[in-house]
């Protein structure tokens, strides 16, 4: 897959993630920022289902 296209991909996911899980990806706590990187990974699932 092409590089640009997976980065387009992350930010459509990051875009339609709510503003609260965003703000946990950067936090200093570890569970959190777990728990914020996991919804991540749903939100590229989604986007990429979307591109196939």
């Amino acid at each position: 897959m092409h590089p640009d296209l997976v980065k387009a991909i992350v930010l459509a996911a990051i875009t339609r993630m709510p503003n609260h899980s965003k703000r946990q990806l950067a936090s200093s706590v570890q569970e959190r920022r777990e728990k914020a990187e996991d919804a991540l990974a749903a939100c590229v699932v989604v986007e990429l289902s979307r591109r196939s």
